[in-house]
């Protein structure tokens, strides 16, 4: 098979989690919108309970997605590396999975601001999460240019003759 038509079959998945993943973030926008309005003023379903550790959980979610983006600033150039002694199908295979843990990781964020907007109530830090996690997205969505600069290490990949 022509490599770059293995590119694409591999790419092709990881393109449509990644659009999956996108339109969920957006869901998570539509959910917060309608609680807001339909549940005027929305104040949380735990929010009274909380008894003044909103701080803290606010806190711990902040810095949850502060560590989550951290990991994946330094788990995407060891993940996207190939080995030397890989081949083609081994080289296809990473760059997928690779590709799917990173953008997998980039939702964590808004799933913690969802969780937290449903805790208490503030839109704003939902709106935050939600932003870095559209962000994430979008730096780590599957693109060919990208998977074509890390198969270059992969020299079984570039001129595969099977």
């Amino acid at each position: 098979m022509d490599p770059q038509e293995e590119i694409r079959t591999h790419l092709k998945p990881a393109t449509m989690v990644a659009t999956a993943i996108m339109i969920s973030l957006f869901v998570y926008l539509a959910l917060a919108e309608v609680l807001r309005s339909v549940l005027r003023p929305f104040r949380g379903f735990a929010a009274a309970s909380a008894g003044g550790g909103e701080q803290d959980l606010r806190l711990a979610a902040f810095g949850v997605a502060a560590a989550i983006v951290l990991l994946i600033l330094v788990l995407r150039h060891r993940l996207f590396r190939l080995g030397q002694g890989d081949d083609a199908p081994t080289a296809f295979r990473r760059l997928q999975r690779a590709t799917l843990v990173v953008l997998v990781l980039g939702e964590i964020p808004a799933c913690l601001g969802l969780a937290l907007f449903l805790v208490t109530g503030d839109n704003v830090d939902f709106y935050a999460l939600l932003f870095a996690s559209i962000v994430l997205t979008f730096i780590n969505f599957p693109r060919r240019a990208a998977w074509e600069e890390a198969l270059k290490g992969c020299p079984i990949c570039q001129g595969r003759s099977r």
